[in-house]
């Protein structure tokens, strides 16, 4: 027969704590630093928004993980409010509680757990670059960030995520909007525009861009991908499809440098996945020029590739400390086996992952890449799933096969 467990005196004492939300207020002063975390997911699963509202003023950490404790309540958009409402009085005054650390708001969606690590309290600047720079260039210090992971479709942001964006650009060189990780399906110019000047771009660490068919949103768009000047991972899915096929020579190529110049910027950028990019056909050269920096994944996923894209892919220093090479769905048929070889000669200390499936590769070809493969001595994980592997002689070379 099992019994439950007893409260500890810890538990005891923030159960009568948060009994009397008035004596609590007054005595948040004397309440050591470490309990903070424990009473505020109590207070906040029992809806104590006074008391909230309170330790927020005094919070003694740089960071409060906010997201991890009120996406999990039906009044989520409530709570938010008062809790940023509370700091207005705050930033407009320039004047914090002497206790007061706070830096970061983090409303990411998070595991909840996270809350039993202290180092998720202890991170004061979020993103790398800890001023941003408006358009004037004169370097803004914010007093607060907000940090979300934002999601924009051809319709307006979802309603609580609206809120956030007009509540900080409201606020602007008092607070600044970070954002993890930016999705965009598709684009709204004159919408998504506004946001994007909202965002510190900066700060963007993760960007996907889904569906972006329209020229002249993809035209437009493209300044703004340089800016994220500390962008680590890029996909780009299903980008330029029928609304290339009305342009002239002169007008694609005009949309194509204007993008993929860009990349210059993108120093940070170390995971790029193109995904069905249609109006990059012919021209990845271009952009893989424009990056300086070596990549560590490059995923080249059910793309149609030019014998030009197939050729010069291994020629540029973006490719040549790769740990992961994903060519997934991509035909390379009728293409010659000869720049792979050297690609993976480049490589060859670094390569963790080749991943080969459904490239409908011939005998041919797989009789060529494999003498190499044997030098990759890093190499753990090799996909040929999906093509012809009946004649060649694969002793000595691990493949995992998947699908």
């Amino acid at each position: 027969m099992s019994c439950k467990s007893l409260p500890t005196l810890q538990e005891l004492a923030e159960d009568s704590f948060l009994r009397d939300p008035v004596l609590a207020i007054s005595d948040l002063d004397r309440v050591p630093s470490c309990f903070f975390p424990s009473l505020f997911k109590k207070a906040c699963i029992r809806r104590c928004i006074s008391i909230m509202m309170a330790m927020v003023r005094v919070w003694p950490f740089p960071c409060l993980p906010l997201g991890a404790m009120i996406m999990r309540n039906r009044a989520y958009k409530e709570i938010l409010e008062i809790i940023l409402f509370e700091l207005d009085d705050l930033l407009f005054q320039k004047v914090f509680h002497s206790r007061c650390r706070l830096k970061v708001l983090d409303l990411r969606f998070m595991p909840l757990k996270i809350w039993d690590k202290w180092s998720v309290f202890m991170t004061s600047d979020w993103s790398e670059n800890p001023a941003g720079v408006d358009h004037s260039g004169t370097e803004v210090k914010p007093l607060v960030k907000v940090v979300i992971d934002l999601v924009l479709k051809s319709d307006a942001v979802d309603t609580i995520e609206s809120f956030v964006v007009k509540w900080v650009g409201r606020r602007k060189g008092l607070m600044s909007l970070c954002c993890g990780h930016l999705q965009i399906w598709s684009m709204s110019a004159k919408y998504h525009r506004e946001v994007l000047e909202i965002l510190d771009l900066d700060s963007i660490q993760k960007l996907s861009l889904y569906d972006m068919n329209n020229t002249t949103c993809l035209f437009s768009f493209s300044p703004y991908l340089g800016r994220m000047r500390h962008l680590r991972s890029l996909l780009l899915c299903h980008l330029g499809g029928s609304g290339f096929f009305f342009l002239t020579p002169v007008e694609k190529q005009r949309i194509i440098t204007q993008f993929t110049s860009q990349f210059v910027n993108l120093t940070h950028l170390r995971s790029l996945h193109l995904h069905n990019v249609f109006f990059l056909q012919g021209h990845l050269d271009e952009l893989f020029w424009w990056l300086k920096s070596p990549l560590e994944t490059l995923l080249v996923t059910k793309c149609f590739l030019s014998k030009s894209d197939w050729t010069h892919m291994c020629e540029f220093l973006c490719a040549s400390q790769l740990k992961h090479l994903i060519l997934k769905w991509t035909i390379l048929t009728n293409f010659s086996p000869e720049p792979l070889r050297v690609l993976l000669l480049k490589t060859a200390s670094t390569l963790i992952t080749l991943d080969l499936e459904d490239c409908q590769l011939m005998d041919s070809q797989l009789k060529a890449i494999l003498p190499v493969l044997r030098n990759c001595t890093q190499l753990t994980r090799l996909n040929f799933y999906g093509n012809d592997l009946f004649s060649c002689d694969l002793e000595g070379v691990d493949i995992t096969r998947s699908g």
